[in-house]
């Protein structure tokens, strides 16, 4: 399936046609949710508006553009339940290995111990990031479902779920195309 993938980055002034060429840019921070690697929002500008001004700063980012080949390559853990039944099967076997336990384990330490021990058979991971945004954002639209939910929150469907596409090398899911999208004067400069 092709997919539409947007990186953000801090607007540094660089030189747009160097940007680009040497993009995407790796995530080495510790507290990478999916670990090291290039990451991107899954479709939707929104998200890369949202992190922008939250992380930068209004005015003070770039988003790029590339397309992409979600498949097989992929551990797939918003789009693939057997996925993430090989997600659960981990912890699992970190919990009964003594590794951690089920209080301590997390996303981050489950990818990292299985890229470690040569386990993991993918080259990205794709996962959605469940209650990580305010609900106050400019972009969050909701539909929400018929029913009471029996004095539950209304249940509702995310028109832009916080889908986050980690990728463990730059060309991994047949990567290409990496472009600025966002701020304009970059992309008119040199057209």
């Amino acid at each position: 399936m092709n997919i539409r993938l947007l990186q953000t980055l801090q607007d540094r002034e660089s030189e747009p046609t160097s940007l680009e060429d040497n993009g995407p840019y790796k995530c080495r921070k510790n507290r990478a949710w999916l670990t090291e690697g290039y990451y991107f929002w899954d479709t939707h500008i929104e998200l890369g508006h949202w992190w922008g001004e939250t992380i930068y700063g209004i005015g003070r980012y770039i988003i790029c553009e590339a397309k992409a080949i979600l498949d097989v390559s992929c551990w797939d853990l918003q789009g693939n339940g057997a996925h993430r039944i090989e997600l659960k099967d981990a912890c699992d076997l970190m919990v009964k290995s003594g590794i951690t336990t089920r209080e301590r384990v997390k996303v981050p330490t489950v990818i990292q111990y299985l890229r470690e021990n040569g386990l993991m058979k993918y080259n990205s991971v794709r996962a959605l990031g469940v209650q990580s945004m305010s609900d106050k954002s400019s972009f969050y639209y909701a539909l929400p479902f018929p029913g009471n939910n029996n004095g539950r929150k209304p249940a509702y469907l995310e028109i832009h779920p916080a889908v986050q596409v980690c990728l463990f090398e730059r060309t991994a899911l047949s990567l290409r195309s990496f472009k600025i999208v966002y701020p304009e004067h970059y992309c008119e400069e040199y057209v």
